[in-house]
């Protein structure tokens, strides 16, 4: 945009003059003050404001003078010619001193915003939260993590609490509620501690008192699951009449491929290329922030188009309520439990599953199996490895999927050519 600079004794006439040749010619002009040097009026299309120039006194090293400062003061409206001039000696007055305008005004403007941030409480700070941080729940593990947040203030009683009065007591405390659940403990400190450190983003506080408790006080993690299912268990769960055909068309889907359960609940028919047989997974969709592709196998792949897509978002719609999220998680377990016989049967352990027999059935190294289950370890190198090595062996991974559809194939009998009308 041009600039049009004249050099004016500045006052309301002249002001008002030059708004209306602006809005005449559509260029930026700027007013130079004749009264108080490095004053100025700048006039824009849609806003007004006053600046002041200035160099701060001495010199840097090299005998360079210091660079030229610009501070806005503030806009025609609220400001009146004379109150300008009176704000650009109020910071000439500064300079002389030997200070900085600049910086004092940015440390205003900080020590304003903290106060701010300190006048909302838990439950408000949790809402910004929501949407800043964790998208508004956009996957299961966002949604996981507000989940635990809300119950560790509920549990602390600080929802109502500014994010100060959080204190190295109220942390140890929260570490002495689940005593006989040590994975739910380490689940709500973790997600408060990440919470704390939104505070700490915000300046809301200048301490996570997470870190002030010592190791011997947190959690400790509970010993790691061992359980996965052998061939004939695996053949049970194929065949669990009486469950619900939606149910059943995912417990197969989970026994054919390896996705995390969320993953593969919230799956939808964009993220499935029938062409190619995957599903690919942005970012935004995985626990470790990490794109990924899963390969089909034929087992897999029947199962996803056993399915009428025509008017459905979800490719696997386990919820009774048209296009929502799947949360009757404990009810599914329950379901399958009880049609099954398997009355230790989680979801997760289905992962185990596939990569205790794909290790004891195949000679496939065990690398390329965890590539298949995602982890973050998976997606972690080092070094040179790090920044050069960013090959994601697809192919490979295709033909360990293939490998264990033939597996499993001899495992259970032959997917039917159709599942049960699904209810509606």
């Amino acid at each position: 945009m041009k600039t049009i600079n004249i050099i004016c004794k500045i006052d309301q006439r002249i002001i008002e003059k030059y708004l209306k040749e602006q809005r005449s010619c559509g260029d930026r002009i700027s007013l130079s003050d004749t009264v108080c040097a490095g004053l100025k009026l700048i006039i824009n299309k849609k806003s007004s404001s006053w600046t002041y120039a200035y160099r701060k006194r001495g010199y840097l090293d090299g005998g360079r003078r210091h660079p030229q400062r610009t501070l806005k003061l503030g806009d025609p409206v609220q400001m009146t010619p004379s109150e300008a001039r009176l704000a650009a000696d109020a910071i000439k007055a500064e300079v002389r001193s030997g200070r900085d305008p600049a910086t004092t005004m940015r440390a205003a403007e900080r020590s304003r915003l903290t106060e701010e941030a300190r006048q909302k409480n838990c439950s408000e700070w949790l809402a910004s939260y929501t949407t800043n941080r964790m998208i508004n729940g956009a996957n299961k593990y966002q949604r996981d993590e507000m989940r635990n947040v809300r119950l560790a203030l509920q549990e602390l009683k600080v929802a109502d609490a500014f994010p100060q009065e959080i204190s190295p007591r109220h942390i140890r405390h929260l570490t002495d509620l689940h005593p006989s659940k040590p994975a739910t403990g380490r689940h709500r400190l973790g997600a408060l501690s990440r919470f704390l450190d939104f505070f700490l983003d915000e300046e809301a506080i200048e301490v996570n008192p997470v870190f002030s408790i010592s190791k011997r006080r947190r959690p400790k993690p509970p010993a790691p699951r061992s359980n996965f299912f052998s061939p004939d268990q695996l053949k049970t769960l194929w065949h669990s009449r009486g469950l619900q055909p939606r149910y059943l068309r995912y417990l197969r889907f989970m026994i054919t491929t390896p996705l995390r359960a969320g993953e593969a609940a919230e799956l939808t028919w964009d993220q499935v290329n029938a062409d190619r047989a995957e599903i690919n997974l942005s970012s935004n969709d995985t626990k470790n922030s990490e794109q990924f592709t899963m390969p089909l196998n034929h087992l897999s792949t029947s199962l996803i188009t056993s399915a009428d897509q025509g008017h459905k978002t979800l490719v696997f719609p386990l919820s009774t309520n048209r296009g929502a999220q799947m949360s009757s998680w404990s009810h599914f377990n329950k379901s399958v439990r009880k049609v099954s016989g398997l009355e230790t049967f989680i979801l997760h352990d289905l992962r185990r599953s596939f990569s205790t027999l794909m290790a004891e059935n195949t000679d496939v190294s065990e690398g390329l199996i965890d590539s298949l289950l995602n982890h973050k370890q998976s997606a972690t190198r080092g070094g040179v490895i790090r920044h050069y090595q960013q090959a994601k062996h697809l192919e490979k991974r295709r033909a360990v999927m293939d490998e264990w559809g033939e597996i499993l194939g001899a495992f259970v009998a032959p997917l039917e050519s159709s599942l049960e009308p699904e209810n509606e």
